[in-house]
């Protein structure tokens, strides 16, 4: 009888030690590949997990899939050069120091602040504006159909390097009513390398946010004061192996949820 390999890992979980050496052999480890049903009832933080590669032995803060209460999310066998992953990861740092504003803040700098712009790490957002957008926005978040769309120039562009920019609006309103919708943009830089049946991704995008505020009483007039720009950027690594095949793929292709 063939033993898939489903079917070792499971028993690798239930019997340990004795067959680690057998499994290693065969390519699989301990390690699994977090898959969400990429729908809205998925907890931000599992969003946060999905595309990642997570060993048993070292679970992520959030647990395990399944661990959460209700939690739906998979975790899938990770075999070299056979299972997908892809992923995004912030390389900038979010922090900020400043006090946030809240929005009398940004409506005493529309009339007080003579039009000068604000940053988002001046103010305060930065960090739940990038999160938002990666994780919040949608169904599934920024990063999530950006990996899509990333795996898809990469099949269209074959090994060598590769860049892909986007752009589109957003409704971040509920980080601040003062925000409502804002433009983000970016740029990914990187390079595919031909593994066989799959396709190897990695390089960084580059975030650039932009916003104008002018209607501090939301009645489609100003008011008075000056409208000023609100910007920011921030930058993400990502990396993926995806399947050629789109068709078979998690990534892009129609065979994907």
């Amino acid at each position: 009888m063939t033993v898939t390999h489903t079917e070792a890992f499971v028993e690798y979980l239930r019997r340990g030690t004795p067959i680690r050496l057998s499994l290693k052999q065969a390519g699989i480890t301990d390690q699994y590949v977090w898959r969400t049903l990429r729908d809205e009832r998925v907890r931000p933080s599992h969003r946060m997990n999905g595309g990642r590669v997570f060993s048993w032995s070292d679970p992520p803060a959030t647990g395990h899939p399944g661990e959460d209460y209700n939690c739906r999310c998979e975790a899938v066998p990770f075999v070299a050069g056979e299972t997908e992953f892809g992923f995004h990861e912030f390389t900038t740092s979010l922090a900020s120091s400043y006090d946030r504003w809240i929005n009398r803040d940004f409506v005493r700098h529309y009339y007080n602040g003579g039009g000068r712009a604000v940053a988002l790490l001046e103010i305060g957002h930065l960090r739940e504006i990038a999160e938002q957008y990666a994780y919040g926005d949608g169904a599934e978040g920024a990063f999530r159909r950006l990996a899509d769309q990333i795996a898809n120039e990469a099949r269209a562009s074959g090994a060598g390097s590769l860049s892909y920019d986007f752009g589109a609006p957003y409704d971040f309103g509920d980080i601040a009513f003062s925000h409502g919708d804002g433009v983000v943009r970016g740029i990914f830089i990187g390079r595919v390398d031909d593994r066989g049946a799959m396709l190897r991704i990695s390089g960084e995008t580059i975030f650039e946010f932009r916003d104008i505020f002018e209607d501090p009483l939301d009645v489609g007039i100003e008011a008075g004061g000056t409208p000023y720009p609100i910007t920011g950027n921030w930058t993400a690594r990502f990396s993926a192996e995806v399947m050629k095949d789109a068709g078979r793929s998690e990534y892009g292709g129609v065979g994907g949820r």
